[in-house]
């Protein structure tokens, strides 16, 4: 689901709290664009420090963001991925171009 609005080739898109996103997709992978961090030090997760973002794409099936995230952040400076439910400890997750 992408959380935007078109009026006359303009788009428009919320910026919303992570508290937001985080009732608005449960469980899901959320592609959040220009990502407002509480620290700007990209150590450490960068889940913990998301305070708001505007929310690109949203899907419970991560693969369909990694095929539509180029597309989708063409309007935006910087983009994260977060999941917004619990990840079980024995999960593993591979990060690639």
């Amino acid at each position: 689901m992408v959380l935007s609005v078109h009026k006359a080739n303009i788009i428009v898109m919320q910026i919303l709290p992570i508290s937001d996103i985080k009732k608005e997709y449960p469980n899901q992978w959320v592609l959040i664009g220009n990502p407002e961090l509480s620290e700007p030090e990209i150590n450490g997760l960068i889940a913990n420090k998301l305070v708001s973002g505007i929310v690109l794409f949203a899907s419970k099936d991560k693969r369909e963001i990694a095929y539509k995230a180029a597309e989708l952040r063409k309007n935006v400076e910087t983009t994260v991925c977060v999941f917004t439910g619990e990840i079980p400890k024995k999960s593993y997750f591979f990060l690639g171009n």
